[in-house]
C-alpha cells in the first residue's frame, strides 16, 4: 500500500509547490520558458489561459478514517444515521493567501493522508467567499475544476433543472464549477438522495457521469445560445478517495485546455521519509530514509509540476481523461468528442 504524505511536504515545500503558483506557473511541454522558443507555441492564448494570478481562494481536502472510526458502538451508524466506513474527506477553506495563513500551515504540518485535493482559485465572476471555493465535498466525494463554463448566468436555471433535488440542496455556493458537480452528483447516483452520495461507484461510472455533465452543459449552451457558443475550458477532478478521475477539456478546434499533469513516479520526491529532494536539493541522511521501491503505487495529478525531475510527469493531452482504479491501475482514454461541439472565440476566431 501506499504510504501516507504530510500534506505540507506537497502543498508548501517544494519550490513548485500549490501554494507558490498564486503568482508563478511551471508548465514543461505547454508553455516555452525559453524565450527563444515563444514563437514555436501553436495557441497564442495558450500561456494567458494557463498564466492567469490565482488569488481569489484555496481549499484543500484530505481523507481521514476519523468518521468511521468514531461510529456508534456496533450500530454501523453515526449521530447522523449515515453509514460512514472508510476514508472520508475533511476541508479547510479560505479566501487569504495560503501561504500566509497560520492556521493552514498549522493544519499541513500535522496531517497525514493517503489521498488529497487542493486548488487555488482564480474567480470568474462569482463572490469571493469560503463557500466559493474548491474542492467542493457531495458526501464521500470530491470535486475540483480549473477553468470556466461560458455564459454560465446564461444556462444556469436550465442547469439547475437538470439536477437531482439532493444534488442541488447539497449545493452551498454559487460557482459555474459547484454546478457542473452537483450535475456529475445527479448522473453519478442516478438522480438518488442524499444516502446515495455515500456509496462508492465503478471508475468507468465516475467517467461516465463525468462526461454526461460536460454534455448537458455544452447540449444547453448550443439550445440557449445559438451562434453566440463560445469554447469552456474545463479540467475537471473527482475522487471518493478511492478512485479518481481527471479530465481535460476545451470544446475548440485548436485552442489548448488549462495545463495538466501527472506522475506515477513524484511521490517519493514529495515525502520526506523518502530519499531526493522536490528541487534537487542534497540531502545529508539519504542513507537513512526508506527505500523508494518500498513506496507502492501512486498518482499525482497537478495543473504544474512540482518537483525538479520533469521526466517524472506527463502533460494530459488535450480532450483526454485519467482514471485511477482502486487496485492502482492508471489509464489515459480519449473523452468521447462531437465535433458538433467545437465552438467559436470571438477573441481569435475570424
Amino acid at each position: 500500500m501506499c504510504q501516507p504524505c504530510l500534506l505540507e511536504d506537497v502543498l508548501i515545500s517544494p519550490q513548485h509547490s500549490l501554494v507558490k503558483q498564486v503568482h508563478e506557473h511551471f508548465l514543461p511541454g505547454l508553455i516555452p520558458h525559453d524565450p527563444k522558443d515563444l514563437e514555436d507555441c501553436p495557441d497564442n492564448l495558450v500561456k494567458l489561459r494557463n498564466s492567469a494570478y490565482n488569488i481569489d481562494g484555496f481549499g484543500v481536502a484530505w481523507y481521514t478514517s476519523s468518521a468511521a472510526d468514531f461510529e456508534q458502538g456496533d450500530t454501523g451508524q453515526s449521530s447522523d444515521g449515515m453509514f460512514k466506513e472508510g476514508l472520508r474527506p475533511a476541508f479547510y477553506k479560505t479566501v487569504t493567501p495560503p501561504i500566509n495563513d497560520l492556521n493552514f500551515r498549522s493544519i499541513c504540518a500535522n496531517t497525514e493522508t493517503r489521498v488529497c485535493f487542493a486548488h487555488i482559485r482564480a474567480a470568474s465572476g462569482t463572490p469571493i467567499v469560503q463557500t466559493n471555493n474548491h474542492p467542493f465535498v457531495f458526501g464521500r466525494h470530491t470535486c475540483m475544476h480549473n477553468g470556466v463554463i461560458t455564459s454560465f448566468p446564461a444556462i444556469r436555471r436550465a442547469m439547475l433543472m437538470k439536477m437531482s433535488d439532493a444534488a442541488h440542496a447539497t449545493m452551498v455556493g454559487t460557482t459555474d464549477s459547484e454546478h457542473i458537480f452537483a450535475l456529475y452528483i445527479t448522473y453519478l447516483t442516478q438522480n438518488g438522495d442524499r444516502s446515495s452520495f455515500e456509496k462508492t461507484y465503478t471508475v468507468h461510472e465516475m467517467a461516465a457521469a463525468l462526461h454526461d455533465a460536460v454534455a448537458t452543459v455544452i447540449g444547453l449552451q448550443i439550445e440557449l445560445l445559438g451562434t453566440k457558443v463560445t469554447p469552456n475550458s474545463l479540467n475537471l477532478c473527482v475522487t471518493d478517495g478511492i478512485k479518481l478521475v481527471a479530465y481535460r477539456f476545451r470544446n475548440h478546434s485548436t485552442q489548448e485546455p488549462p495545463s495538466l499533469y501527472y506522475s506515477t513516479k513524484a511521490g517519493t520526491t514529495l515525502n520526506r521519509k523518502y530519499p531526493d529532494h522536490p528541487d534537487g536539493a542534497n540531502i545529508q541522511d539519504d542513507a537513512n530514509r526508506i527505500p523508494r521501491d518500498k513506496h507502492g503505487k501512486h498518482l499525482i495529478v497537478a495543473s504544474e509540476p512540482t518537483t525538479y525531475r520533469e521526466a517524472d510527469w506527463h502533460l494530459i493531452g488535450k480532450n483526454q481523461l485519467l482514471m485511477a482504479d482502486e487496485q492502482g491501475g492508471v489509464r489515459l482514454a480519449d473523452i468521447p468528442y462531437d465535433q458538433a461541439w467545437n465552438a467559436i472565440d470571438p477573441t481569435v476566431d475570424s
